[in-house]
């Protein structure tokens, strides 16, 4: 039998926590022997996941240098904001560790190609949390786009519904409100969308055009008789962008709401509302993050494509449209509806699976292609940061 991978968690936020939960039950084939978190209250949340599952807890370090220094795990999962992944993978990579990076890879793609470089001369596995390629629904789709079975692809149309809750919460309010901190949206949420195309049209983008902007969740839109805060505002009952509405009566968007010991999360929720950044008003958040983007490609093969990406959706949603020379295809995240240019037209229905936890098993599926490439000698993942480095490239020639 396989002993379990040595893992250590690079950052214990939400993703991190996630991954966490998620080796914690799969004891066979992970231990979990570190994490690296220098926020207290987040290190203590995370280790009490493996507490709980009545798993040993990992040792704690505030970095990774000092965990470095202490421990040298077979693997690390690296789920801590974008702009530290480049510092945090090449000292992995230096001692030979097996990484999994959660998306982006990095900021720039001169810090992604180091960072394929040197695990491919060092010998380990690189891998990134490009979860929708382990997704049943877009892992079928994209099978369906390339068997050859309706000729060859010409064009694809997708569209990205962020939802605006998701929108208000981490990218006006929350610190992807500020690209030149973390990075800019259509490679903090995009890139898994323009990575479903690159997946799709296997190719290499030779022209990539983008337009869109901020243009609501300014100070210029802010509504007559509004307030700093939420929790003040004479108006916020009629707001649709309400963080009480959103944290208070909902109770949505709060699972990184860590409260401090002895103090419960409504507590925290409270503490947010009154002081903190997610108590806000969207139209005064400084934000500088677009509201609305569109990127266009050409492709050397001569496919086109283009992705639509709206913040102003009710719910987080994708639709994929892909005309190709012996039929179409349409998805909505839910069904795939196949329409050769001759024959009956088929229906694959998701729906029972889609709403499945962990987007419908995806996470897990990463993790265990993930330990799968460093126990099989000669497996390769199916999501390398080669195999990414395309769709990468494409979010930041359209960042705007």
């Amino acid at each position: 039998m396989q002993k379990p991978v040595d893992i250590a968690i690079i950052g214990a936020g939400n993703r991190g926590c996630k991954y966490l939960t998620l080796l914690a039950g799969m004891p066979d084939k992970a231990n979990v022997v570190a994490i690296v978190e220098p926020d207290t209250r987040r290190a203590a949340h995370a280790a009490t996941i493996l507490r709980d599952a009545g798993l040993p807890e990992p040792v704690v370090f505030a970095g990774c240098e000092d965990m470095l220094r202490s421990c040298i795990p077979a693997a690390a999962i690296i789920a801590t904001p974008e702009r530290g992944h480049y510092s945090q993978a090449m000292q992995l990579l230096d001692k030979r560790v097996n990484i999994l990076i959660e998306k982006p890879v990095a900021t720039t793609i001169e810090e992604c190609e180091a960072i394929a470089n040197k695990a491919e001369e060092v010998g380990v596995v690189a891998g990134v949390c490009h979860v929708l390629r382990y997704h049943p629904y877009f892992s079928e789709l994209i099978r369906i786009a390339t068997d050859g079975s309706l000729g060859e692809v010409v064009s694809v149309s997708h569209r990205l519904g962020v939802g605006i809750d998701r929108a208000c919460h981490t990218f006006v309010r929350g610190p992807w409100g500020i690209p030149r901190l973390t990075s800019s949206m259509i490679l903090s949420k995009g890139c898994h969308d323009l990575d479903l195309v690159t997946a799709i049209t296997g190719s290499h983008a030779e022209k990539v055009y983008s337009v869109g902007g901020r243009h609501f969740f300014t100070e210029e839109s802010r509504p007559d008789g509004s307030a700093e805060r939420c929790i003040n505002c004479a108006i916020e009952k009629n707001c649709r962008f309400s963080a009480v509405d959103l944290y208070r009566r909902r109770k949505e968007w709060i699972s990184g709401f860590i409260p401090a010991d002895g103090e419960t999360v409504s507590e925290e929720i409270e503490r947010q509302l009154s002081k903190g950044d997610y108590g806000r008003c969207v139209f005064a958040c400084e934000n500088e993050t677009v509201d609305r983007q569109i990127v266009t490609a050409a492709f050397e093969n001569g496919v086109v494509a283009t992705v639509t990406m709206n913040l102003f959706t009710a719910e987080d949603s994708r639709d994929t449209h892909i005309c190709l020379t012996g039929g179409e295809i349409h998805g909505n995240g839910r069904r795939i509806k196949i329409f050769p240019l001759r024959g009956e037209k088929t229906v694959i229905d998701f729906s029972a699976r889609t709403g499945a936890p962990y987007h419908a098993g995806a996470d897990k599926a990463v993790l265990e292609d993930f330990i799968k490439a460093i126990t099989t000698p000669g497996y390769k993942m199916l999501a390398t940061i080669d195999e990414v480095m395309e769709s990468h490239r494409i979010c930041m020639l359209a960042a705007l």
